[in-house]
């Protein structure tokens, strides 16, 4: 097999066992003779449990921030779902207009604000809570008569009512049949549910869930700034505010600003 790998140009990595997460397991010589390399991750006993942005380190910052823009640039979503989303952006922020809510020219963000509320399989207890305690460790971000948007995996309408006593709140459910969204393939809702989430000015997600950091990284691909991006889990609520030099523990755990801050330069911030 190892012989195969060589003759297709191809370096396959692969760890010493499945729970050595942390190690560096393979550093490719300078000047290495492979265009590919494949780290083992779909076979039962491997993940590869962190962002594109830290499975691997160029040493050269030109070099690393090119993939990154590449990522950033054409590993998008299709225009058809950018299209759709764009119609329901279009809708919060023309009600947040008749409130006094307004976009940010700079940043493109606003008009009004989102959370996402991961209430399904998610195997971390400690940010599964209800939505009291939703509304209690956010109630401070959000604006007096601001639309919140929520994107969410719960089914359960009556689960939101707690925070309809406080704010007046919108769900993708709300514009399905007006922009027609059955009509589209249902694996692009939650696709959907990302870019609307990611038009806001502030944002609430939940630590641990890569669906809400992707939306934080969508974020920083904007320049919206991390300060108006947050977890409601209180000691990571505002985790985005802190500068770490490239991913550390719990890679998976949230977006990490290296993977977006100054990529557009050929230098290390």
């Amino acid at each position: 097999m190892a012989e195969a790998h060589r003759r297709m140009g191809m370096c396959k990595i692969e760890p010493k066992n499945s729970v050595e997460r942390s190690d560096i397991p393979f550093t490719l010589p300078k000047n290495s003779m492979y265009p590919i390399v494949h780290f083992k991750a779909s076979e039962k006993g491997y993940r590869l449990c962190q962002h594109f942005y830290g499975a691997m380190l160029f040493t050269d910052p030109a070099i690393g921030n090119y993939y990154k823009r590449f990522v950033r640039d054409y590993m998008r979503y299709q225009d058809t779902i950018y299209c759709a989303a764009g119609k329901i952006v279009a809708a919060l922020r023309k009600e947040g207009a008749e409130r006094g809510f307004e976009v940010d020219a700079e940043t493109e963000a606003g008009g009004y604000s989102a959370m996402h509320i991961r209430r399904g399989d998610l195997q971390f207890k400690s940010v599964k809570f209800g939505p009291e305690e939703w509304w209690q460790n956010t109630k401070e971000i959000w604006q007096p008569k601001e639309i919140l948007y929520i994107a969410t995996d719960e089914r359960n309408q009556t689960w939101f009512d707690p925070l309809r006593e406080h704010a007046d709140i919108r769900f993708l459910d709300d514009y399905f049949d007006e922009f027609k969204l059955g009509d589209l393939d249902p694996n692009y809702l939650g696709m959907i549910d990302t870019i609307i989430a990611s038009a806001g000015r502030a944002f609430a997600g939940t630590f641990f869930s890569t669906f809400s950091g992707y939306i934080i990284r969508m974020r920083g691909y904007k320049g919206t700034p991390m300060r108006d991006s947050y977890y409601s889990l209180l000691k990571r609520k505002y985790e985005m505010r802190t500068w770490y030099d490239g991913p550390a523990r719990h890679i998976f755990s949230h977006e990490w600003q290296d993977g977006w801050l100054g990529i557009d330069g050929d230098f290390f911030l």
